[in-house]
């Protein structure tokens, strides 16, 4: 599996596929290929995607204290787009993924071809304050959800377990304070917006206020986790995104 180095993290990524070139950046908790092996797999024939697993996921390392920023998150993306060589690319995020992918978008116009925010995360403030009050039942709780299989603790808890537990409850915060009206996406970008419609708690609907001009689609009877949930309606709108988008203006 490969690395690269960026503000003396190693930071892990994959690469999967032929064709136009595609950042895929996971949600909250996650890992880069666990994510969205299911959903490429079905893909990878007409386009090349690469995977990076952000600082505290999966086997990528993370600092002692977290203070960073959406900015810096952006700039790992960017690093990784330096590392393979690709000029230009489409960036696909889900959940956390959506806001570092459209945050890369303003910072980095001339690199990219689309921005796709799959079920964007906005974190209430009740929401974020639950989970201060509760730091530690929270992390006792995953601490076990480490030891336990699968089958135990759901593969979702599992997952997020696996997790730093000081990434889990930064990347909260930063999800807290996400601004889209301040992220600032130029026009010349296109962004996509693909939303579940029962997926009332993550407020990703406002991810539309981060650019001038938005594609929303929405997924009917589908939540927050359109990845693995409820593949069988992602995909077919996936395909038609990347098919409208990734090969930049014809």
């Amino acid at each position: 599996m490969p690395f690269f180095e960026r503000a003396g993290l190693k930071l892990h990524y994959f690469e999967e596929g032929d064709g136009p070139p595609v950042l895929l950046i996971h949600g909250w908790g996650g890992r880069a290929i666990r994510q969205w092996h299911n959903v490429i797999s079905e893909l990878h024939d007409s386009y090349h995607f690469y995977g990076l697993s952000l600082r505290g996921h999966g086997k990528s390392e993370e600092v002692p204290e977290p203070e960073y920023s959406w900015i810096d998150l952006a700039e790992d993306c960017e690093e990784l787009r330096q590392v393979v060589g690709v000029e230009r690319w489409m960036v696909v995020g889900y959940s956390l993924g959506a806001i570092v992918g459209l945050h890369y978008a303003s910072l980095y116009p001339e690199h990219t071809v689309a921005a796709c925010a799959v079920s964007p995360m906005i974190v209430g403030r009740w929401r974020a304050f639950a989970m201060r009050r509760l730091r530690w039942p929270i992390a006792w709780t995953l601490k076990l959800a480490r030891r336990l299989p699968p089958a135990l603790s759901t593969k979702m808890v599992h997952n997020v377990a696996k997790t730093r537990l000081r990434t889990l409850f930064h990347t909260v915060e930063l999800m807290r304070k996400w601004e889209p009206k301040r992220t600032g996406i130029p026009a010349s970008v296109p962004v996509i917006v693909i939303l579940g419609e029962s997926d009332r708690g993550s407020h990703g609907e406002r991810a539309i206020g981060a650019a001038p001009k938005t594609d929303a689609r929405m997924l009917e009877n589908t939540g927050h986790f359109p990845l693995w949930k409820h593949r069988e309606r992602f995909v077919p709108v996936f395909r038609d995104v990347l098919h409208t988008y990734a090969r930049g203006p014809a």
